[in-house]
């Protein structure tokens, strides 16, 4: 029997009456698997709740724990950007990723290897740390001569779909994201010319990724040896950003926005900290730089995964992308 094609409006519409995913599929003639996956990619992409008769997050489980969170926080659409959030892990590896500036019909290879090592090593939480969003459109900075830019909307959708390709690729992890100079782009542009709408459904990038918990900053193991802060920008620019960050910061800091990808280490009497600058998950030469004027770039294309151990900070790995391959630990992804 063939399988029939779906709109979103309609899958959604079949849901909300059957809130059964095996009814679903019945009709549909789709995957009882790949109804669950778009049931979930929906709601991170609509910023609702699709709810069933009988919720399979049940329990007292961790899985069961996670999933009724994420169910939870789907359905309220929490609309507050935190100032800081705090998440600890003592034992375990968290993923981050910075300056995506996800474009319509682009996937970089650092973002397929981002999924990819997500998969693998099951992060207790995934970190996005700022500029998700390009916003080209509504840059301050005027259009290039006649050159391409996508609509608004495609943008927003392009983002959702990463997100989500992230948030299925590390599956019970916790989702953050940290607010970049980019995504402030949105909601400076809509509170500055149509203020009056403050507070409808759209008006915030949270309405967009219900699940991930965004605020100005991360802070990883706050007040231990294994505190690491995570923000967009860095505490000094320039080439020793990361040196400067960690040692004005007096934890480990991690920091975007520059797109360099490096690890600078540095050691006083308490101890040996880190500097990381999260290099970027685009493409160096992508449409989204084309102010560069297709000049050489000090831009990495790439990732960094944090292991902690016994409540230890072990030196970060970067996933970094060299002559068209993703590596990491010598391996390629």
């Amino acid at each position: 029997m063939p399988r029939i094609k779906l709109t979103d409006e309609e899958f959604v519409e079949l849901w909300q009456r059957c809130k059964s995913a095996a009814e679903v599929a019945k009709i549909s003639t789709l995957a009882l698997r790949a109804v669950h996956s778009r049931r979930r990619t929906l709601e991170g992409k609509l910023g609702i709740a699709l709810k069933a008769k009988n919720d399979r997050f049940l329990g007292s489980s961790e899985q069961a724990k996670k999933g009724r969170a994420a169910s939870e926080l789907a359905e309220t659409r929490a609309r507050i950007y935190k100032r800081d959030i705090q998440f600890d892990c003592t034992d375990g590896v968290v993923m981050i990723a910075s300056d995506a500036h996800y474009w319509p019909g682009i996937v970089s290879l650092a973002h397929q290897a981002f999924c990819r090592v997500a998969k693998k090593l099951k992060p207790a939480a995934v970190i996005m740390n700022g500029d998700i969003l390009d916003g080209a459109r509504i840059s301050r900075h005027a259009r290039i001569m006649w050159e391409k830019q996508p609509d608004m909307k495609d943008e927003i959708h392009a983002v959702q779909d990463r997100m989500a390709e992230i948030e299925r690729a590390a599956q019970g992890a916790k989702l953050l994201r940290t607010i970049g100079n980019h995504d402030s782009r949105f909601e400076n542009y809509l509170s500055s010319r149509v203020g009056e709408f403050e507070e409808m459904w759209g008006m915030t990038l949270l309405d967009y990724l219900p699940r991930w918990e965004a605020g100005w900053a991360v802070h990883l193991n706050q007040g231990s040896d294994a505190w690491v802060a995570v923000r967009h920008r860095p505490l000094n620019g320039g080439v020793h950003s990361a040196y400067n960050s960690t040692l004005k910061a007096g934890v480990h800091y991690v920091h975007g926005h520059l797109h360099k990808l490096q690890v600078t280490p540095w050691a006083d009497y308490r101890g040996r900290r880190y500097g990381v600058d999260t290099g970027t998950l685009a493409e160096p030469y992508g449409p989204q730089f084309n102010y560069t004027e297709a000049g050489p770039v000090n831009w990495c294309s790439g990732f960094i995964v944090l292991t902690f151990r016994d409540g230890r900070l072990l030196q970060p790995e970067m996933c970094s992308v060299e002559h068209g391959q993703a590596w990491f630990r010598g391996e390629k992804i």
